[in-house]
């Protein structure tokens, strides 16, 4: 096969997967916001903390097990067998009535989700083709990102028209489009040997990959003040913009401004001229996500806080997939799958920390709480910029070291 030809075939590889996760991500989207809706029903508003938190406690606590599941077994089966397990839990979740049963299949997915997002992490590279895994990464963030503004739309009129089961069901039916991506695109690699070393080590080796790497350790402060502050924000801003907009139906365009910008923010980062700067990707677009929630906070106006999100997004965007193509170029091959499992349990607890205390009132009023999230974010942008700075004469290929709205990922 000619080299033309085989660039094709890659490509339309990545299109399914990208196709396939962009469906996915756009029935949990709505899944979500569907139990939420369900939990905003009753007067019992702690159901709502209920669903934020059962999709993002359980991968945290059981992280050993996950890391081993991904070190340990072949990828393409991690990933099949995690597709399939998920529609079926989905399927179950449609077949029965119970709100709290529901939320419990959702969270078990949750603990899917990362080992079956690390195997297709690991086996992108293969899929793609090493040359051309910083496009790739670039479509698959814009794919999350086009379903971070569908999934809630589309979520909520199949909710008002025919109930949260349908919902459900369509989440089911899209993992199965993925286990097919699985199933026929991607590269069968042999599992390592067993080693016979704890469930904890592939995690604690993963985490040591990352932050003892030259060009993601001092990114780390980003990363974690990135998603932080955004999940800070994502609760203190439902109480502050609802309040600047006076309209649910205008924070709701709001939000929409932010997603909106991700899309394009993903796509330039497949530019040629940012290939092997993935460090400018992150960084930079950190820091424009800074300025966009210190923007909100500081200039109360609806117009001003739209043009912030468009802003924000775009650097949300840039950000995420410079995230994983950095990963992808300074961790051995072999590490892709552990090392991503360890990211995401790093941005699940940032994730939910922010949670906690973005909440109004539990420290800061929301105003001050979204000014303080976007200064600590440029100020780590900033950080990170000092530490790196003389890095820029390293070689390309140095690899081990002498990122509701849409969190960083």
């Amino acid at each position: 096969m000619g080299r033309r030809a085989a660039g094709r075939q890659g490509t339309a590889a990545v299109l399914a997967v990208v196709v396939t996760t962009f469906v996915s991500t756009t029935g949990d989207a709505a899944a979500s916001l569907a139990l939420v809706l369900d939990a905003a029903r009753g007067d019992q508003t702690w159901r709502v903390t209920e669903v934020f938190l059962a999709d993002l406690l359980p991968p945290i606590f059981l992280a050993p097990a996950i890391g081993a599941l991904v070190e340990r077994y072949n990828a393409r089966r991690v990933w099949l067998g995690g597709s399939l397990a998920q529609a079926a839990l989905f399927a179950c979740a449609a077949a029965v009535d119970g709100f709290h049963v529901r939320v419990a299949l959702l969270a078990l997915s949750g603990v899917l989700a990362v080992a079956t997002g690390a195997a297709s992490f690991a086996l992108l590279p293969d899929i793609s083709g090493a040359d051309r895994i910083a496009r790739a990464n670039s479509w698959m963030t814009a794919a999350a990102s086009a379903a971070a503004l569908a999934g809630p739309g589309a979520g909520g009129a199949v909710h008002t028209a025919l109930g949260t089961g349908w919902i459900l069901a369509f989440d089911a039916l899209s993992f199965l489009a993925v286990a097919g991506a699985a199933a026929f695109v991607a590269p069968t690699r042999s599992a390592p040997p067993p080693t016979g070393k704890p469930l904890h080590e592939p995690t604690r080796r993963g985490l040591r990959l990352l932050r003892r790497n030259g060009a993601t350790g001092p990114l780390l402060p980003v990363l974690a003040a990135t998603i932080l502050a955004t999940a800070v924000e994502g609760v203190a801003g439902v109480f502050y913009l609802r309040e600047v907009t006076g309209s649910d139906s205008a924070y709701g365009l709001l939000l929409s401004a932010w997603a909106l910008g991700s899309v394009p923010g993903a796509l330039l980062a497949s530019w040629n001229r940012l290939d092997g700067r993935e460090t400018l990707l992150v960084g930079g677009g950190a820091a424009l996500m800074g300025a966009a929630l210190l923007a909100e906070g500081l200039i109360p106006l609806t117009g001003a806080i739209a043009v912030a999100f468009l802003a924000g997004g775009l650097g949300n965007g840039t950000h995420n997939a410079g995230v994983r193509t950095l990963v992808h170029r300074h961790v051995p091959a072999a590490d892709h799958g552990v090392a991503w499992a360890c990211y995401r349990v790093l941005a699940n607890t940032c994730v939910t920390t922010g949670y906690l205390l973005g909440t109004p009132g539990v420290l800061l009023g929301a105003r001050t709480l979204i000014v303080l999230s976007g200064a600590g974010t440029l100020l780590a942008a900033l950080y990170a910029y000092h530490r790196l700075h003389p890095s820029r004469r390293e070689p390309a290929g140095e690899s081990v070291g002498t990122p509701q709205r849409e969190p960083s990922a």
